[in-house]
This record gives C-alpha cells, sequence and structure tokens, in this order.
C-alpha cells in the first residue's frame, strides 16, 4: 500500500462512523470489554486503496449520464485544451465526499482558475443507484458553491451518474478502490482527487479533503502543459515540484537555480539594452552640438 494511500485510510477510518458503520463496531467492540487500544476497522478497509497510475489514460468510451439524462462520454469531458478534476463521490455520502468535494470548491476558488474557462470540473458517482435528479440537487449545490453570491456558469461543474459496469472500469483505472459495507448501506473509499491531462492522462492524485490553492493550480498548468495561466505560473512550475510524501508542491532546488539563471540573464539583458539606449542618446547629444 502507497504512503498516499495509508494517508487516505487514516482519513476514512477516521470518518468511518459516519461512512461506513465503523461507530457500530467500535460500541460492540467496547460492549464485550476489549481494550480500546484492539479495535480494529473493518476488514473491508483492507480493500479501500489508492494505486497511483499516474500517465495512464482513462477509457474515453465509457458512458454515463447528466442531470438531464442525456449519455456523456468520458471522452466528452476532454477538450484536448483545459485539464480536468475529477472527484469520484457518491450522494448518500454523510461525510467525507461532502468534504472532498468542497475542498476541491475551495481550492479552486481561491487559485485564481475558473472552472469553465480555466479548467473542467466533473463529480461522478460510484453509486449506481444514485438518479440523475439527485445528480442536479449535487450539481447545484457545487455551482451555488463554486461561484459564491453569483452561481457558476452550469458547464463549470458536472456531476454524472452511471451503471456499476462503467463505474467500476472508471474507478479501476484510475486505481480509485473502494468498497460496499452492507451493514451501513454505505461505501469505503480514499480520499482523492484526481487532476487529468486535456487529452485525459492521470497527471495528479491530491489527497485529503482539504487542498491548497497553491497546489490546485500548479497542478492545473502542469497537467496542461503550461497552456492555462500565464508567465508567472510557467516559471513557478520550473521551481516548483510536487512531492509526494508531502501532498504538496514544494521548492525544486534545480528549478529555482535554473529560473535564478535566466532571471540574471534577463536583467543583464534589460541593463545592457538601457546602456546601449543611453550610449545612443549620449552619441546624438553630442552630433546636435
Amino acid at each position: 500500500m502507497t504512503r498516499h494511500a495509508r494517508i487516505g485510510l487514516f482519513v476514512v477510518a477516521a470518518l468511518l462512523p459516519a461512512c461506513a458503520g465503523g461507530g457500530r463496531a467500535r460500541r460492540r467492540s467496547e460492549a464485550a470489554g476489549e481494550p480500546r487500544a484492539a479495535v480494529r476497522p473493518p476488514p473491508a478497509l483492507s480493500d479501500v486503496d489508492i494505486v497511483e497510475r499516474l500517465g495512464r489514460d482513462v477509457p474515453r468510451g465509457l458512458t454515463f449520464t447528466d442531470p438531464d439524462g442525456a449519455s456523456v462520454r468520458v471522452g466528452d469531458l476532454l477538450d484536448g485544451e483545459r485539464p480536468l478534476v475529477l472527484v469520484l463521490a457518491y450522494f448518500r455520502c454523510p461525510m467525507l465526499c461532502d468534504l472532498v468535494q468542497q475542498g476541491v470548491v475551495s481550492a479552486l476558488r481561491g487559485s485564481g482558475l475558473r472552472p469553465g474557462r480555466d479548467v473542467r470540473a466533473v463529480t461522478i458517482s460510484i453509486d449506481p443507484h444514485d438518479t440523475p435528479g439527485n445528480a442536479r440537487l449535487r450539481q447545484t449545490g457545487l455551482l451555488t458553491a463554486l461561484g459564491g453570491a453569483m452561481p457558476a456558469p452550469r458547464g463549470a461543474w458536472r456531476v454524472l451518474t452511471g451503471q456499476e459496469p462503467q463505474i467500476r472500469a472508471l474507478a479501476e483505472a484510475l486505481g480509485f478502490r473502494y468498497v460496499f459495507d452492507p451493514a451501513s448501506g454505505q461505501y469505503a473509499h480514499p480520499a482523492c482527487a484526481f487532476v487529468l491531462t486535456p487529452d485525459g492522462r492521470i497527471s495528479r492524485y491530491l489527497y485529503g479533503t482539504t487542498f491548497r490553492p497553491f497546489d490546485v493550480r500548479m497542478a492545473a498548468v502542469e497537467a496542461a502543459a503550461g497552456r492555462i495561466g500565464g508567465v508567472v505560473d510557467r516559471v513557478l512550475l520550473t521551481c516548483f515540484r510536487y512531492d509526494p510524501s508531502a501532498r504538496k508542491y514544494g521548492v525544486y532546488v534545480l528549478g529555482v537555480m535554473r529560473g535564478g539563471s535566466a532571471l540574471v540573464l534577463l536583467l543583464f539583458s534589460v541593463g545592457m539594452m538601457a546602456l546601449l539606449r543611453r550610449d545612443r542618446a549620449s552619441g546624438r547629444a553630442g552630433r546636435r552640438s
């Protein structure tokens, strides 16, 4: 199990009483006199994991359903220009799914990127019993949270439902392993968001329920190969690299050295141009006198 998966499982275990019936299991153990330290997560959690598959293509032909009942292919979510931020969730989840989605919304708002213009965002339900009507309610809530006082455009964040084979195929391609807990009627799943390139390759995994706006912005710029954002973003991308152990973008020493060299060269060029202009001006003044 990867370091990130263990972190994700920690979040799942912490929220298990609300997400997968963990509270009931704990009460049974304590009632039986088992010491608190010996209480273990349900066996199903051993199957909850993230297997990173960076660079892998997601299946473009998988089909899902939008809130209007129309069929949407994964390929339809990709426009070849903007990266895609993807969340797998389900609408009856009492806590974790909302936390992940609200974390992404908050980070996008703070990043300066505009969903629909700079990036595309989508939530796909992992529960085949979720309906387009449920999706419409969730989509409205996300657009309202994303836009603040004025809801974001409808296409800024899409919410889709699907059938079990399609859901499982997409989750497997992403390395997102989740299980259904019959005792609670809930799903146990990792806390993670995905950033895909404009052509549908897995570019970055963002773990947890809160995300730094800087990390989300850098992940999107990186996924788009610098086609979004400005010159400053591209310079920052040379100086910062994603640190898997810290789950965030950190200073990249070699990149800083390269960026510093480029800055010195730029300042030298500007200085030389200023000197040349001054010399030319002095020469013209001398000829006139």
